[in-house]
């Protein structure tokens, strides 16, 4: 009867302790709560294979999903666009409206460059004998040729000299020539000029250098005193169309002369379509070029390819120009 009693109480029991514990799945883990300090970081894109991919070979690296995309800003249009034209036809800077015309934008402050053209050696108002043992840094023209002019104070030509450099492949390199003379007084003032030109004959660059010519006596020459190109013109650029019978000409100047700078259009049949100067104060303390605009007024029938030059005059006993510097661009009426 005692034993009977028993097996029945440990049945009970093991009912009892089997109703108070709440029903698990058997193939469910347990859940893991990280201890305090531990970062869980949750990848939002599948981990990388170990299979190269076929960019991987060329290295080229893609992107991986899900990271940013750059933000690319659009700047927003200006009031009066510049409309690039194909690079076969000149470029539209402005559009006239009735009675008046558009300016075109301001043009950025060039960066003073080394002179494309420049007589080296002899300096300004060297004192030299025949012959000018010249050294210059020069671009050949449309012909690959250098023309060379010999100045006397009465304006007459000592000497001119045509170098032919058509067999030469650089489009600058230095040249070394004697420029052999001959004088009646026993000294002279005189221009020695270096110019190239188009293939329709006008001047594309000039350069020059006064110095005092002496019958008797050894060279004594000063140093060159232009190493930076003088007129740096940034509007209108290379090959620009413009239209409306008016041409802004803007860009930065060292003068070479105290002369106003000049700036002229003409056709390839060598007229002058239109014309306008400005005086340009010399460099400032710590600038080496200073600004400048000229209004150029012009007349043309259609569509003309002008040679737009630059240049400024002698203000000592020999007359002409002293340096120019030129670009092409087109005009519409």
């Amino acid at each position: 009867m005692r034993k009977r009693w028993l097996i029945a109480a440990a049945l009970l029991m093991l009912l009892f302790i089997s109703a108070c514990q709440p029903g698990q799945p058997t193939n469910t883990p347990p859940s893991f709560v990280p201890s305090v300090g531990v970062t869980v970081i949750v990848p939002t894109t599948q981990p990388a294979t170990e299979t190269p991919s076929p960019e991987a070979t060329t290295g080229v690296v893609e992107p991986q999903t899900g990271e940013r995309t750059p933000v690319i800003e659009t700047p927003a249009p200006t009031a009066n666009p510049v409309a690039i034209a194909p690079t076969t036809g000149p470029v539209l800077v402005s559009t006239p409206t009735t009675g008046s015309f558009l300016l075109p934008r301001a043009a950025a402050t060039a960066k003073p460059r080394a002179a494309a053209m420049k007589i080296t050696h002899p300096g300004p108002y060297s004192k030299v004998s025949s012959p000018i043992e010249l050294d210059a840094l020069i671009s050949p023209g449309d012909d690959r040729r250098v023309y060379v002019n010999l100045f006397g104070e009465d304006g007459r030509i000592i000497v001119s000299q045509i170098l032919d450099f058509g067999t030469y492949d650089s489009k600058r390199f230095n040249i070394s020539p004697n420029i052999p003379f001959q004088i009646n007084s026993a000294a002279e003032l005189a221009r020695l000029e270096i110019y190239v030109i188009d293939q329709f004959g006008q001047k594309i660059q000039l350069i020059s250098v006064d110095l005092i010519l002496i019958q008797y006596g050894d060279s004594d020459e000063t140093a060159n005193d232009i190493e930076l190109e003088p007129y740096l013109v940034t509007s209108p650029r290379e090959g620009t169309l413009t239209n409306g019978g008016v041409l802004v000409v803007e860009g930065t100047a060292r003068p070479v002369a105290d002369s106003p700078l000049i700036v002229e259009l003409i056709n390839e049949k060598g007229v002058v379509v239109g014309s306008g100067e400005t005086q340009v104060s010399p460099p400032s303390e710590g600038s080496s070029h200073m600004p400048f605009q000229v209004i150029v007024p012009y007349t043309v029938d259609g569509r003309t390819r002008v040679r737009m030059t630059v240049r400024q005059e002698s203000t000592t006993r020999i007359p002409g120009t002293v340096w120019l510097s030129s670009t092409v661009i087109f005009l519409d009426p």
